[in-house]
């Protein structure tokens, strides 16, 4: 056959990814509008440290600076970027797009590449090895890129909702048992583990589990050992290669400068709601109203919806479950499903916002080596592409009258999913950082102190850092770090708080201004040492500048204003 033969004969193909990229497109929208002065509405913070990272990823290309640790963020003491969400693999690739048009572009690009090519990627492992006909494909994928666990992640988290190299790692984890060279195999599994290392680990570790349970519900319990003998030999050589390539970034992770153990407890407490199942997400066409919002807002958030499917859609599944019963991949899915569902309930269920005591299955594994990193919730993602494969089926297997009645219970459950575009807002950044002017104030590779420091103040100041191409260090930032005050390395969200800082935090709180002693004088001469602070800024359009300025002059000295901020130099 001809190329042009070959293209034509692929037509469904390119009309699918088409498709999800035009869906893909609408769902950000908002965004592309205006991707350098747009900004997610539902979750900026983690927009803010994304767009960080993938400017501190084109810096790393230009200036040579590590891509796996950062002195500009966290002064003087770092941030170790193996145990952030640095989504390398896109970050370096797409350094260039960067460079060129600014990180808020990066940012919607690897979006909507997010949920298209997970969508494709699905698609052509459904097209491929589950079905025949490629509408029953293309359905299905198209509900593994945007179901509503996707379009929830991908409000902030492309690097979960990021998912296009799993059903690769998946069927090709499933094709080790059959013939072939371990070597060559062994190798694609290798690089796959590779690249979605430097994605995402904990959908790596997710997808782990998931093969795991998935094959032993799908193959019979005789073909265990078989299967697994004929695995091994390819299991070794992604192992060996994997391991010799992991293991100097993942030594930084675990053992490096600004390595910590497990995460936060708030953030291990987010688990599925027991009612949230039959609600609409809130970015869905059926989700929006005040009255659902209400509701849902009682069980997450916006960013981790990951179990709102609506009573269409779990009746559907309950109907497949008993149709497809006696089909082996569509038996596995469903227990695969159920299965992961139970345990994103995490350690205690919960129901309409409130803890029960009912104890969850999670429980047992939840203080295991790497489980204690699993964020409960997100179990429930694997629920996603279980659900793909059962429509997919469903589209599929029927002919006749059966196949019109399964199409309409499928369109029935899905049309209420669709998503809707993600809303945006504006920026704000000071003047004083995106025209440049800082440079006149600012030392080369100088340390700015944000004022006043705290959770929303150091994401502003992440964006000034991205403004200026992280030409600055900066105190502070929004990160995962050890807690300092604790021998066990516990995780924490941003920096310690040292007097001075703390002293300022008081007074952007209560707008009181304080008569400043000279222990306190000491104190912050101390504390600027250690951070080898240059500048302080404090934007003018904060609730309480002007206190907060009668303190710092109080503290440093007179301060000098520009454009639209405060600035202390630290002679």
């Amino acid at each position: 056959m001809e190329t042009g033969d070959k293209i034509r004969g692929r037509w469904p193909d390119w009309a699918a990814l088409a498709c999800y990229l035009a869906a893909a497109v609408v769902v950000l929208l908002p965004l592309w509008s205006d991707p350098n002065g747009k900004m997610l509405a539902d979750n900026a913070q983690d927009e803010t440290f994304f767009e960080w990272v993938l400017t501190h990823a084109a810096r790393s290309v230009t200036h040579g600076d590590s891509p796996i640790f950062t002195d500009q963020l966290n002064a003087p003491l770092g941030v170790n970027l193996m145990a952030n969400t640095s989504v390398l693999g896109l970050a370096l690739p797409l350094s260039p797009v960067t460079l060129l048009f600014g990180a808020g572009v990066t940012f919607v690009l690897i979006s909507t590449l997010a949920l298209a090519l997970t969508a494709a990627a699905w698609y052509y492992v459904f097209s491929r090895h589950l079905v025949r006909r490629p509408a029953a494909a293309f359905a299905g994928g198209l509900f593994c890129g945007f179901a509503p666990a996707m379009v929830s992640q991908v409000t902030g988290h492309p690097n979960i909702a990021g998912q296009f190299l799993i059903p690769f790692i998946v069927l090709t984890v499933a094709r080790l048992r059959e013939p072939g060279s371990p070597w060559r195999r062994g190798l694609i599994l290798a690089g796959l583990v590779i690249y979605q290392c430097f994605l995402n680990e904990e959908m790596l570790f997710l997808t782990a589990l998931t093969l795991l349970i998935f094959l032993l519900v799908y193959l019979p319990p005789g073909e265990w050992w078989p299967a697994l003998r004929r695995a091994l030999p390819a299991f070794g050589v992604a192992a060996l290669v994997a391991g010799v390539v992991l293991a100097y970034p993942l030594w930084r992770q675990f053992a490096g400068p600004q390595s910590y153990r497990g995460l936060p407890g708030f953030v291990l407490g987010l688990s599925s709601d027991l009612a949230s199942f039959k609600e609409f997400s809130r970015r869905s066409i059926f989700g929006g109203s005040a009255a659902n919002l209400a509701r849902i807002d009682m069980m997450g958030g916006p960013t981790e919806e990951n179990t709102f499917f609506g009573i269409p859609l779990v009746l559907l599944f309950l109907a497949a479950a008993v149709a497809l019963w006696r089909v082996r991949v569509a038996r596995a899915a469903v227990v695969t499903a159920v299965l992961f569902a139970l345990l994103s309930l995490g350690n205690l269920v919960k129901y309409n916002g409130t803890e029960t005591t009912w104890t969850g299955p999670w429980k047992l594994l939840s203080d295991l080596p790497l489980f204690d990193s699993v964020v409960p919730t997100r179990l429930a993602l694997v629920i996603t592409p279980m659900l793909g494969i059962l429509v997919a089926l469903l589209l599929d297997r029927f002919e006749g009258f059966p196949a019109a009645v399964w199409a309409s219970a499928v369109i029935a459950a899905l049309i209420p999913l669709i998503p809707t575009p993600q809303p945006a807002a504006d920026r704000t950044v000071p003047v004083f950082f995106t025209s440049g002017d800082w440079r006149s104030h600012v030392p080369k590779d100088g340390t700015v102190v944000p004022v006043p420091g705290g959770w929303y103040e150091y994401l502003d100041a992440m964006q000034w850092s991205t403004a200026a191409h992280l030409e600055f260090n900066l105190v502070g930032g929004y990160f995962l770090a050890p807690d300092p005050g604790r021998d066990d390395r516990e995780a924490v969200f941003g920096p310690a708080v040292p007097p001075t800082m703390q002293l300022i935090s008081d007074v952007a709180g209560d707008g009181t201004v304080p008569v400043v002693s000279d222990d306190q004088r000491r104190q912050a001469r101390t504390d600027i040492a250690y951070w080898h602070a240059t500048t302080f800024v404090l934007p003018e359009r904060h609730a309480n500048s002007e206190p907060l300025r009668q303190t710092l002059d109080q503290l440093l000295g007179p301060g000098q204003h520009v454009d639209d901020v405060w600035i202390w130099s630290i002679s």
